[in-house]
């Protein structure tokens, strides 16, 4: 009989505080939009609700719970053999996303599928489902993928398939967390740096230059990141007003539920410039605190995958360590000036069904990979003690 492994605690209690506080940051960083955005415009279930988005969020934390509680208990076994399918799907949508009529237009980009009031952005899925194929191929291929073209150029046809699609919509953060996550998956699986490099870098940097030219909006950001104060009331907005949230919270912050730049000087507190108000109503020492929990949750998760004997499982959990420690880095980047905007969320803390149900789901896989690593140690124990009959 097989021995079931326990999930590691530590990571299910960091796991708990990080939608905790997201959650209650969502309640404080949200309210005053859901108590004015709709005013006037026939919205009756939530007209003047100012905890219209945390019930919402709350509705989708439910969901993402017995998603990661399903994917921690299933056997690990079941993502080696159904990698393929789940790619296919998450491909799929993708596709099915950027025809119009199915996929849902707003702040000009093509990235949802609405379903009643709610969105589902399919992106989030894509990213997963990636992870999962490229874990898959890099085992299967072992040292073969040291070599250029029957072993690295198949993932990286594949990753640029996502990554175009991504781009297509046009959706640049979750395009950039998809390519860096998938470099980081091939180099843990023995690929060579210097042939990604050859081959990545300008294919990556010609579709870089075509996008920002081709779409006025991300060559605003781009001249809004170099210099926001020469359009402060454009392009430069978000970020000038994301400084002074941070410049208020100060050392100790402004207190819970005290932020100033949430009515309504600063555009998508809740969502994108979450951490601002983190900033803002904590201060230099709440907001340490909160990227302390973050990074432990990483380090733990990264101590989980360099400890299983399972090479595929060993990758998956590197490839979403990696997938939300970028999309946090790109994030709070982006918040604090130092990258370019792109409009991620902060996994975890933002508003964001999509996001937060995805967050969770891969949490609960990575969960299932400790399960294996306490497995592996049970079964050494067991084969160390002597026989008795």
């Amino acid at each position: 009989m097989k021995t079931r492994g326990v999930p590691d605690f530590l990571l299910l209690l960091l796991t708990a505080l990080l939608v905790g506080f997201g959650i209650t940051m969502v309640l404080s960083a949200s309210s005053i939009f859901a108590l004015t955005s709709f005013m006037g415009k026939g919205c009756t279930y939530c007209n003047g609700d100012e905890l219209y988005f945390v019930k919402r969020q709350a509705l989708w934390l439910v969901v993402g719970t017995i998603g990661m509680l399903i994917a921690m208990n299933i056997p690990f076994s079941f993502y080696k053999r159904n990698f393929l399918l789940i790619a296919l799907v998450s491909l799929f949508a993708l596709l099915l996303v950027l025809i119009p009529g199915i996929g849902y237009y707003n702040n000009g980009a093509r990235s949802w599928f609405r379903i009643g009031s709610y969105t589902i952005q399919p992106v989030e899925f894509a990213k997963l489902g990636l992870i999962l194929y490229l874990a898959a191929i890099v085992t299967k291929k072992g040292e073969g993928i040291r070599r250029l073209k029957t072993g690295l150029m198949p993932p990286l046809v594949v990753t640029g398939v996502f990554f175009v699609l991504i781009m297509a919509q046009p959706d640049l953060g979750s395009a950039a967390i998809v390519l860096g996550t998938a470099v980081i998956i091939m180099i843990s699986g023995g690929a060579r740096i210097g042939q990604l490099f050859l081959i990545g870098f300008p294919v990556t940097s010609l579709a870089l230059i075509s996008y920002i030219l081709a779409k006025e909006h991300a060559w605003e950001r781009i001249t809004s990141f170099l210099d926001p104060w020469q359009d402060p009331r454009g392009s430069g907005l978000q970020v000038i007003q994301s400084w002074i949230a941070i410049a208020h919270g100060g050392f100790s912050g402004t207190g819970f539920g005290k932020s100033i730049q949430k009515y309504l000087y600063l555009p998508e507190a809740h969502t994108d410039f979450i951490f601002a108000i983190i900033t803002e109503e904590l201060g230099f020492i709440g907001a340490t605190l909160f990227l302390l929990v973050y990074l432990l949750f990483l380090l733990r998760g990264l101590h989980i995958c360099l400890r299983v004997k399972d090479t595929f499982a060993s990758l998956v959990g590197i490839g979403i360590v990696s997938m939300i420690g970028l999309q946090a880095l790109i994030n709070i980047g982006g918040v604090i000036g130092l990258i370019p905007l792109t409009g991620v969320t902060l996994p975890f803390i933002s508003y964001g069904g999509s996001s937060l149900l995805v967050s969770l789901v891969s949490t609960g896989i990575l969960l299932s990979v400790s399960r294996e690593v306490s497995r592996q140690k049970i079964a050494e124990q067991l084969q160390k003690q002597p026989y008795s009959a």
